[in-house]
């Protein structure tokens, strides 16, 4: 193997030894506490008569040294407490009676250990009987002798007392390991529960569908009879039954419950986990009645909490009576969050659904109004036009016209009051009647009147137009025109402006408005801007608008510019102006050159 091979990469992170271990390493003090160890080193000294110490890995001792002599006067005191009438010192025989430490786990017995208190071994009772034999032979009396055999016993034999203690603390730290494992069995059963539901909750997409599922899965997990899912209504006041397992029809059609009618759902909705042991006599179940026909014993009710605020409930009832213990509330309590994390997926589902219909259903109309716009502009010597409409949503209430009347040509731009659908159809209703009497009057003032009318007579009172329309006359230069309350359009003429204004009220208020007209005659080099309000009215980030004034300056920067250049030249002043900041209004431009 090449010796550079042996090197780690620069890139790869190493661990001094030292680090890695230190980074892994755990004490005995994070499993058991510091008194337990004492007792089981006390205990064990006292038992086997040794000096006992507990260390960490390190070598350093966790626990105080064994007070021998304290323990020795206390073993004595619960010695003789223990061994109540002495026995008669030549009574060899076995005391049936025995120690007893039970397992206890969660209050349950799992068995004991069992330790008898004076089962003597055989070979026991050949060492007292040579002790006999030597102290006779050396002439020691019978009672000296029992007292020495005694002695002798007590001094080499088991401690008794010690033993005891030792017994209970091994009977405590057994039933320790089996909660542990107990605990431990629960929380695997809990995390199967949860991830049993979260996979099938994981493949429904409808609402309903995933109701049945976490109900009929709920009921399996939590081995009851039944279960029921209430969800609040909208304005949050009602819990409505939406989804049952187990659970007749008749029952889980009862009414909405008013959340101000049940003790037990306003507790529901404050977070609690309300259990009920016998719903035929407890006065906060509202329908006991019908709960003693369904065959219900018991009740368990936790809240659906999204971001601490419910969104409904979930119920399981019990044939028989039941007490639930602390991890089936836990459970019960941690399905009904996941189960509100589904159903607020579900409902995000169905509301995207809503708006991905909604915005076809918005492009396909967008597609529509921009059919009605006019496709190619006209060629109409000596005029030079240029035209752009910029929406500032899908559907706008802006819109402007070039209409083909033989040798003259009708130039319009009008804002419908508002945004979205509602405009866009009011816009092509105006374009609509705008397109159809031009065609057939020739008075531009009696052609807005009719607009005006028709709109009135379709609309409600706070819908209106502002209209301009007018007719380019090229033979003569001219244009004769009609303002109906809308901006008026700018003339830069030699360095200066002149609004076409009329003065006329906007198009859809009044049927009985009259509207006037004006005639301009064009000169050479003329330059006129149409616009709509999203043009001096953008905003940039200082909430500072464009403005009239920022129009007339773009526009004499391009006084002498094709139609085309000119419009470029204002829209780019304008979003420059505003920044990346969007533009709240639609904007319409239509500029008219008139050449040398």
């Amino acid at each position: 193997m090449n010796a550079d091979q042996d090197k780690p990469d620069a890139d790869t992170l190493t661990l001094d030894p030292e680090t890695e271990r230190d980074e892994q390493a755990l004490s005995l003090t994070d499993f058991l506490d510091i008194a337990a160890l004492q007792e089981v080193q006390d205990s064990f000294s006292s038992v086997t008569r040794l000096e006992t110490t507990i260390r960490d890995a390190d070598g350093e001792s966790i626990t105080a040294p064994t007070d021998s002599e304290g323990r020795s006067q206390s073993d004595t005191v619960l010695d003789f407490l223990l061994a109540g009438d002495a026995h008669d010192a030549d009574d060899d025989s076995i005391d049936d009676a025995a120690f007893v430490a039970p397992i206890v786990v969660d209050g349950r017995e799992l068995g004991y250990i069992e330790i008898a208190e004076y089962a003597r071994p055989a070979a026991s009772r050949a060492n007292r009987n040579e002790l006999r034999e030597v102290a006779e032979a050396l002439g020691v009396s019978p009672s000296e002798t029992n007292a020495l055999v005694d002695a002798a016993e007590q001094a080499c034999g088991p401690n008794k007392a010690a033993s005891v203690q030792f017994l209970y603390v091994m009977a405590n730290y057994i039933a320790r390991l089996c909660y542990q494992e107990y605990e431990l069995r629960h929380r695997v059963s809990e995390l199967s529960a949860l991830y049993k539901l979260s996979t099938m909750l994981a493949g429904k997409r409808q609402m309903q569908n995933v109701l049945d599922t976490a109900t009929r899965t709920c009921a399996e997990v939590m081995n009851v009879k039944a279960a029921a899912i209430r969800l609040l209504n909208h304005d949050g006041t009602k819990f409505v039954p939406r989804s049952a397992h187990g659970l007749s029809g008749d029952y889980l059609n009862n009414t909405a419950v008013p959340i101000d009618s049940s003790e037990i759902f306003r507790e529901a909705s404050e977070g609690q986990v309300v259990y009920v042991a016998d719903m035929s006599s407890d006065p906060r179940v509202l329908f006991p009645g019908d709960a003693e026909r369904e065959g219900f014993a018991s009740m368990l009710c936790a809240a659906m909490m999204l971001k601490d605020r419910p969104i409904g409930s979930i119920q399981i009832y019990t044939a028989e009576e039941r007490k639930f213990d602390h991890h089936e509330t836990k459970l019960l309590q941690a399905i009904a969050n996941q189960l509100a994390s589904a159903v607020e997926n579900a409902r995000l589902r169905v509301a995207d659904q809503e708006n991905r219909r909604f915005q076809r259903q918005l492009q396909m109309a967008a597609a529509v109004q921009k059919r009605l716009l006019p496709r190619e502009l006209p060629n109409i010597p000596p005029f030079d036009i240029a035209a752009r409409y910029v929406p500032s949503y899908e559907l706008s209430g802006d819109f402007y016209d070039l209409i083909n009347l033989g040798d003259n040509l009708g130039i319009a731009v009008g804002d419908v009051v508002g945004k979205g659908v509602a405009a866009s159809l009011l816009m092509a209703s105006v374009r609509a009647s705008l397109r159809a009497y031009a065609q057939d009057l020739y008075e531009i003032d009696e052609i807005i009147s009719r607009v005006n009318i028709a709109m009135e007579r379709d609309t409600e009172t706070n819908e209106f137009v502002t209209l301009f329309y007018g007719v380019l006359d090229p033979e003569r230069r001219r244009m004769t025109f009609s303002n109906a309350g809308h901006d008026p359009p700018l003339l830069l003429r030699d360095g200066t402006f002149i609004e076409l204004q009329t003065g006329d009220m906007i198009v859809g208020v009044d049927p009985e408005q009259t509207y006037s007209k004006l005639i301009i005659d064009f000169e050479p080099g003329d330059l006129l801007l149409l616009y709509t309000d999203g043009l001096p009215d953008a905003v940039n980030f200082d909430d500072e608008k464009f403005g009239r004034q920022r129009i007339r300056d773009a526009m004499l920067d391009v006084a002498d510019a094709s139609a085309q250049d000119a419009m470029n030249h204002i829209l780019w002043q304008m979003r420059r102006f505003v920044g990346l900041r969007r533009n709240i209004d639609d904007t319409t431009l239509v500029v008219v050159k008139v050449d040398q």
